[in-house]
């Protein structure tokens, strides 16, 4: 059975950027960074430092943890409009 490669950061902001429904300029501005650092950080050219990655996180609506990869992450979000199917309140 082959081990599946770990998600590089690069990767996972991404990911989590898509998740939110941003784009790499929508989330440079809503986090206060440029978005060329943006793209070095998905590409894995660089790495943030703590406090742009805690703009990013919250920028995203995500956790520090979840951001580096060590916490549990969300459940996705659901679109708008949809319900929860299942019982209802007091049954």
């Amino acid at each position: 059975m082959a081990r599946q490669r770990a998600e590089t950061m690069g990767e996972r902001f991404q990911r989590l950027r898509l998740a939110a429904g941003l784009s790499q300029s929508q989330l440079a501005r809503k986090a206060g960074v440029p978005v060329g650092t943006l793209k070095n950080w998905e590409q894995g050219k660089r790495e943030p430092l703590l406090g742009a990655a805690a703009k990013v996180a919250v920028a995203m609506g995500v956790s520090l943890d979840v951001l580096a990869g060590l916490g549990p992450e969300p459940p996705p979000a659901e679109p708008p409009g949809e319900k929860r199917k299942g019982r209802k309140r007091g049954e």
